[in-house]
């Protein structure tokens, strides 16, 4: 299943939750030369097989790069073309995400550049799904393969032209790979937790409900079990973000090892973005990926019908 990635795209602002974004990419960048065009309807190359994440990623983000066609006449540039505006320096279209390889390629070609987009989305490999396109002073088309669950959470080829004048157009490509972090051993609800205590958290509305009281669960193979819908979710790489407050509640578990004993790990669904912050004896952790999913799966295991809006 694909976990979505916020896109911050040049024109048109597509994004879930982000209204600024910061985004600290791992960039690489291919070398200027020739490069052999793929056969139109061709399969993408096959990366090596890597030992992290990151380095299948990174084979990821080389083949797919690889997948671009070059259109008839088109030369490969050692770097961006110099355009007014800075144009194509950077790329319009990119994920938000703090694993992320982006890996790019220049081109001029003749033609116009609707006509070059239209060419070479009739010339991707079958594989790829159309997605985000862009329209303005530069346009864009943004392909997609499926994810690999687990590991690679996005894998986009970014196609954006722009005039160049005397009937040329200049070509950006990206290559947008991220990756999943794994998640450390470390991270996790201690195994002492036996209690857990669910708590609702007041809503921001203006005639938001009172939350309702909290609830201790003191029998220890549901306090294990939620422990594990915790320990489940996978690391986020949404970065430093602005996103809309959580305004409509949530929830926090407190686990314990037993009733009025210190409190061993506490988890709260108001993140933003979906996110969850997670603390262990008192030490903030890596944010979590999940809110929704988690609010839901908690309340269905301690056999709550609370009406919590994550």
């Amino acid at each position: 299943m694909r976990r979505d990635i916020p896109r911050i795209l040049g024109i048109t602002v597509v994004a879930a939750c982000a209204a600024t974004a910061v985004a600290a990419c791992g960039t690489t960048h291919a070398p200027p030369g020739p490069a052999a065009p793929a056969a139109p309807g061709s399969s993408p190359p096959s990366p090596r097989p890597a030992a992290t994440p990151r380095q299948r990623a990174e084979a990821d983000a080389a083949a797919i790069l690889a997948s671009f066609v070059a259109p008839p006449g088109a030369r490969r540039l050692a770097a961006a073309p110099a355009l007014d505006g800075g144009v194509l320096k950077t790329a319009s279209d990119f994920a938000v995400s703090t694993a992320l390889v982006d890996d790019t390629s220049w081109w001029l070609a003749p033609g116009q550049p609707q006509a070059l987009l239209t060419w070479e989305k009739a010339r991707l490999p079958r594989q790829f799904a159309a997605g985000d396109a862009t329209f303005g002073q530069t346009m864009s088309d943004t392909f997609s393969l499926p994810p690999v669950s687990g590991v690679l959470n996005t894998r986009d080829l970014v196609v954006e032209v722009v005039s160049a004048g005397g009937g040329r157009t200049a070509i950006r490509v990206d290559a947008q790979v991220t990756w999943q972090p794994p998640r450390s051993p470390a991270e996790r609800v201690p195994s002492a937790a036996r209690v857990v205590t669910i708590s609702q958290l007041p809503s921001l509305l203006p005639h938001g409900r009172r939350p309702l009281p909290s609830v201790t669960i003191t029998d220890a193979a549901v306090t294990k079990r939620i422990a594990a819908l915790v320990d489940q979710l996978p690391v986020s790489t949404l970065g430093i973000m602005s996103c809309p407050a959580m305004v409509g509640g949530g929830i926090e578990l407190t686990f314990r090892a037993r009733a009025g004993a210190p409190v061993l790990a506490v988890v709260n669904s108001q993140g933003g973005c979906d996110t969850v912050l997670f603390t262990i004896a008192g030490r903030q952790q890596p944010a979590l990926m999940g809110s929704g999913s988690l609010i839901l799966d908690v309340l269905k295991t301690a056999g709550l019908h609370w009406h919590v809006i994550g």
